[in-house]
């Protein structure tokens, strides 16, 4: 994908339950500056500590995808950011008032929703882009994996 990196146009907010931990949850997505990336703040801990969408921050997967920096973790957060990425939204400013995103229906449709309704903005930088120029393989025998780009 080319062309500008983007944004949403204003905040939209979800509120459900947890599907883990049965909590009450409030998600707001904000829109945020260029290459800012996707950045959980966690407004229920003190002085609201980030947790970057990054794969080095990823720490657990068998049930959800669980992220992790400085010891503070957000969890089930693959529906949103399948959301944000599946309509080329490259930065954004997630809020949780707790551990966990709502889960919602299950799937990623609220969100899509939400955000389709809070409007997508461009911004000034381009988006970065990756070239893959040499075959890349990774094989886990073990577990049956096996990945070619």
């Amino acid at each position: 994908m080319t062309g500008n990196q983007k944004t949403i146009k204003k905040s939209v907010k979800f509120t459900g339950r947890g599907l883990h931990t049965g909590t009450e949850v409030v998600l707001t997505l904000q829109p945020a500056s260029e290459n800012y990336g996707f950045q959980f703040i966690r407004n229920d801990l003190n002085e609201s500590p980030v947790v970057r969408a990054l794969a080095e921050n990823v720490v657990e997967t068998s049930r959800g995808t669980t992220l992790e920096e400085n010891g503070v973790r957000v969890c089930t957060i693959e529906h949103v950011l399948a959301a944000l990425s599946g309509l080329g939204i490259d930065n954004a400013k997630i809020e949780l008032n707790g551990p966990e995103a709502p889960i919602m229906d299950g799937s990623s449709k609220f969100f899509v929703e939400g955000i389709l309704n809070a409007g997508i903005k461009e911004l000034d930088e381009p988006k970065p882009v990756f070239d893959i120029t040499d075959k890349i393989e990774y094989r886990d025998d073990q577990h049956g994996v096996h990945i070619v780009a």
